[in-house]
């Protein structure tokens, strides 16, 4: 067996097993949201929930330090157990100190923070349990790497199975009896405690504070602080709509918003299953005569399979939101398909910049992500006071799709990348298809989709044939 092949098959029994994973951590989320929307009718008690996680979310990045990136590239760097334990250690001690420093700080700054993301001085306490979910988001991150970086796909499926029980019984029991969107605050809390818990008693043996690492942790920071601006940028794309959304049009609109992301988050469903199994390939494999060319190439299939899953779920879209949700919630379906593509271009702008983290030039991913965040920013205060919600997920897309574009230029240039014609032409067929949807071409747009599948499949006709004959030969 070629050892081509076999890196392949590591790529797709990770894509495939992380797949199964997340499939059923979002399953759980996407039967159980409707039952929350129920109990919880007032769509700007599920935006406050939203603006408690997009604090946390802040936060954690800050608290990260791009430790997670960095731990995962200098983990692959020695074949050498106590080095990968000064390694894990070394990130730990880092993301303790930094995590608890910036919950300080939203503490201290409660009350603006409470103004300016909740609208009101009232919710300075949600402020206050947001600064405790940063230090456990943060902590969470390290202390559950050596198992990923060990790639034992069944324990998370275990892992993620009880955080998703845990999370939603306690939200469903608490909101019953009153707690509102401090019901979905708590539960988040608590589970996030557990699966801490969960994850330090099985890999305390990679952790130890006597273990950490003077020269290992300069070099942790080295790698690491170029990129905290790049998880910040993250976080504007994820979250500066709804907070400018809270501030521009309402906290209801922001739920609304919300749910139609949530939704939409079964674009994730491949997003996590390549994140769950492309880095560990992609460090492993980053010393390979050939890496640019199997990189294009893994570049290539996951650009197709996110554009064919687009042009499908379109046809499925309003019928979703009808049978999920009833009154204001329906109305997030105008914000789904963007929000259900962009992270899958955010997958594919990994892809490629994976590259520079290679190279260690990680400060090009920054600047990329940076043009197209600010374009997102530019574009909100333009769209969503035209276009409301819907204005606001186009400008994300649109920040996104940028960021991946420069991000392309730039690999191809330097020769870290190649990018095949027939990607480019399925690509345009995609804005197309996106721009008929936007401006409400509904029927055009289901015809464009079809026609535009057909030609993809023109285009690739050459490839499914290979995989086909494979299949025949194995069989």
């Amino acid at each position: 067996m070629s050892k081509t092949h076999n890196r392949f098959r590591l790529l797709i029994e990770n894509f495939f097993a992380y797949g199964l994973i997340n499939v059923l951590n979002k399953i759980i989320p996407l039967l159980l949201l409707p039952v929350i929307t129920r109990l919880l009718t007032d769509p700007a008690d599920f935006g406050r929930f939203d603006m408690f996680n997009t604090l946390v979310s802040f936060g954690s990045a800050l608290a990260g330090l791009g430790m997670y990136d960095a731990m995962f590239r200098e983990f692959f760097e020695k074949n050498d157990p106590l080095y990968k334990k000064q390694v894990t250690s070394s990130a730990l001690s880092i993301v303790l100190c930094s995590s608890i420093i910036i919950a300080s700080i939203l503490i201290l700054f409660k009350k603006p923070l409470s103004m300016l993301v909740l609208g009101g001085d009232k919710y300075q306490l949600i402020v206050v349990f947001a600064a405790v979910g940063v230090i456990f988001h943060a902590l969470q991150s390290i202390i559950a790497a050596p198992t990923r970086m060990q790639n034992k796909r069944k324990i998370y499926i275990y892992s993620g199975l009880m955080n998703s029980g845990i999370y939603y019984a306690f939200a469903i029991i608490l909101i019953y009896y009153g707690y509102r969107y401090y019901g979905l605050i708590y539960s988040n809390l608590i589970s996030i405690f557990l699966l801490i818990l969960f994850f330090y008693l099985l890999n305390r043996a990679h952790f130890s504070l006597h273990d950490s690492n003077r020269s290992i942790r300069s070099e942790l920071l080295r790698i690491g602080i170029p990129l905290v601006p790049t998880f910040i940028i993250y976080w504007v794309f994820h979250s500066m709509d709804r907070i400018m959304i809270s501030n521009m049009l309402g906290m209801d609109q922001v739920g609304i918003y919300s749910i139609g992301a949530r939704v939409a988050s079964i674009s994730q469903f491949i997003y996590a299953a390549f994140a769950g199994g492309w880095q560990y390939f992609a460090f492993s494999t980053m010393k390979d005569s050939d890496q640019v060319s199997l990189n294009s190439r893994v570049f290539e299939i996951l650009g197709i399979i996110s554009i064919l899953t687009l042009f499908g779920i379109s046809f499925f879209d309003d019928f979703i939101f009808n049978t999920l949700f009833t009154g204001e919630y329906t109305k997030g379906v105008i914000v789904f398909p963007y929000l259900f593509i962009s992270p899958l271009l955010l997958m594919l702008f990994q892809v490629a910049g994976n590259q520079f983290l290679v190279v260690k030039k990680s400060y090009i991913i920054t600047g990329s992500l940076l043009v197209g965040a600010s374009l997102n920013i530019l574009l909100n205060f333009i769209l969503i006071k035209i276009y409301g919600v819907k204005g606001a997920a186009l400008s994300t897309l649109l920040g996104y799709f940028i960021s991946l574009l420069i991000i392309m230029i730039v690999t191809k240039k330097q020769l870290l990348m190649v990018y095949s014609k027939k990607l480019i032409l399925s690509v345009v067929f995609a804005l197309l298809f996106l721009g008929l949807q936007f401006f409400n071409f509904a029927t055009v747009s289901s015809v464009a989709s079809i026609l535009f599948v057909l030609l993809i499949l023109v285009l690739y006709r050459k490839d499914l044939i290979q995989i086909v004959w494979n299949m025949r030969r194995k069989s």
